[in-house]
């Protein structure tokens, strides 16, 4: 008898799954800083951050969550790396993405204190993610 052939699935790039995590970051971030000046038909456009919207907190962040738990059940390595490509995108959305007049002054302190919180939740959403794919895929 022929020994099995087995098959193995193609390697994805390590970049591949980070750039999707960074425009998850990146749309999320975009997208509740915009949105409440879409909600209001009869005020002027205006740009909000994100973090000061209740909808962030509520739908953005659990979807970023959700998203970086996606990516680590299926991703099989870089795992320390990938919440860095979420918040990187988040990161450069708040950069390119903010209210007229303000500047990126306080973005080094938005680092430290939203940031780094962020990145252990990201951490455990994709360390979850991780456990959940490899008790699936046995």
């Amino acid at each position: 008898m022929s020994p099995p052939i087995r098959f193995t699935a193609p390697r994805r790039p390590i970049w591949l799954t980070g750039l999707l995590l960074a425009l998850v970051g990146f749309a999320v971030w975009t997208g509740f800083s915009v949105l409440p000046g879409l909600a209001q038909s009869s005020a002027p456009f205006r740009i909000r951050e994100a973090w000061d919207t209740a909808l962030f907190w509520r739908l953005g962040v659990p979807l970023m969550l959700l998203a970086q738990a996606a990516v680590g059940a299926v991703a099989r390595d870089g795992i320390v790396w990938q919440p860095l490509w979420t918040l990187g995108g988040l990161f450069a959305g708040v950069v390119a993405v903010h209210p007229s007049g303000g500047d990126a002054g306080m973005l080094p302190l938005a680092v430290i204190l939203i940031g780094v919180p962020c990145y252990l939740g990201l951490l455990a959403a994709a360390a979850g993610g991780r456990a959940v794919g490899n008790f699936i895929g046995e």
